[in-house]
């Protein structure tokens, strides 16, 4: 039977069934949020921290620990200075995605989703622009793709740029431009939801640098038209 790193069965269910067992590994709090983050391009302590906000550093420190010792986090450590530590998800932490994937089909029938109105005042951009392409991907499309593409976003205000590289499978977001990307594009908050769903190819909602063939290679991996 799965279990927590810990012993302590007040924690668990401890129940002979694998709804409960899985929820003695995903259910507490904050848990599938951090998960969350990591598969959209968080790695860092202090980013995960400020995402998830109201959440205390202990239990952040608790819940890393927890997934790391379940085997679905990986901690790196980097010779740097100063030192920085990072997590990413290992492949039984990206299995977790089709959980997260269901939820948001439920949420989508019974809670109000993010719209393309609230970015800017309920959710931040940062968030809608790693969030949103990272849960309307189809790694089934993109299983012989290895490309990059940078999204510049004009009305964003400080944080304007974000990276998207997809490989093996999986898309891997995070802050910042690249300057080797494959594709750049610059768009304003409407042009990047036209292409993200698919409603308009990359040339057509700001300017494009580099191949209009590569750019719809990789919009075809989350449009959903």
């Amino acid at each position: 039977m799965a279990q927590r790193a810990d012993s302590d069965t007040g924690r668990t269910y401890n129940l002979p069934c694998v709804i409960a067992q899985v929820l003695d590994i995903l259910g507490d709090r904050w848990t599938l949020l951090i998960i969350r983050d990591l598969m959209s391009g968080l790695h860092r302590y202090n980013d995960i921290l400020e995402s998830c906000s109201g959440m205390s550093p202990n239990v952040l420190s608790d819940r890393l620990r927890r997934l790391e010792a379940m085997g679905i986090v990986e901690r790196h450590y980097f010779k740097a200075l100063p030192p920085r530590v990072e997590y990413t998800l290992t492949e039984k932490g990206w299995h977790i995605r089709p959980i997260l994937l269901a939820l948001l089909d439920w949420g989508r029938k019974y809670v109000e989703p993010i719209r393309e109105e609230h970015v800017g005042t309920r959710v931040s951009h940062d968030f809608a622009v790693r969030v949103i392409p990272t849960f309307s991907f189809h790694p089934e499309r993109a299983e012989d793709l290895h490309a990059r593409m940078t999204i510049e976003i004009t009305d964003a205000g400080d944080q304007n740029a974000w990276t998207f590289d997809i490989h093996d499978g999986h898309l891997h977001p995070r802050r910042n431009g690249a300057p080797d990307a494959d594709v750049i594009l610059k768009t304003d908050t409407s042009g990047f939801f036209r292409f993200i769903r698919g409603e308009a190819r990359a040339e057509e909602v700001g300017e494009l640098i580099g191949s209009p063939e590569t750019a719809a290679a990789i919009q075809a991996c989350f449009r959903t038209q």
